[in-house]
């Protein structure tokens, strides 16, 4: 999206974003945590045979809450066409260390490029995603 269209976020809200701890349920669990080295999802890429990963979630667009039954419906929807178009993914979950803000349910989805991860979150009304490259690093990608 070039400069222009750009709309401003807020910075706490960024600043939320990269405090966040992503969880990923992977038997066991590991957690992902922005621009910081994650050995154990670098041994899951390995264990995988994959290269790359993002994590994505329908809840609350654009960071404005919804109803929880509703969030669960889009997560639903979000997963089902995941599966629909052949990713396989693990389930997944957002949680702010601090700022009371509720856990998001989400996914990480396996082979996931930057490209995909980007238009995936933008069709599910969000404001970033995390991507995870070959190196296991998590990076937070804003998509407005």
């Amino acid at each position: 999206m070039p400069p222009s269209e750009r709309i401003f976020m807020d910075p706490a809200t960024i600043r939320a974003y990269r405090e966040t701890d992503y969880i990923v349920h992977a038997g066991p669990d590991f957690v992902l945590r922005i621009d910081q080295p994650c050995a154990a999802l670098a041994t899951y890429y390995t264990r995988r045979h994959i290269a790359a990963g993002c994590v994505i979630t329908a809840w609350n667009p654009f960071s404005q809450p919804l109803p929880h039954a509703e969030n669960q419906a889009r997560q639903a929807r979000l997963e089902q066409e995941l599966q629909q178009a052949g990713w396989h993914w693990l389930p997944a979950v957002g949680r702010h260390p601090t700022n009371g803000w509720p856990p998001e349910a989400g996914c990480l989805v396996e082979g996931m490029s930057e490209q995909a991860a980007s238009e995936w979150g933008r069709t599910y009304e969000q404001n970033a995603v995390v991507w995870c490259g070959a190196d296991a690093i998590p990076r937070l990608r804003l998509l407005r």
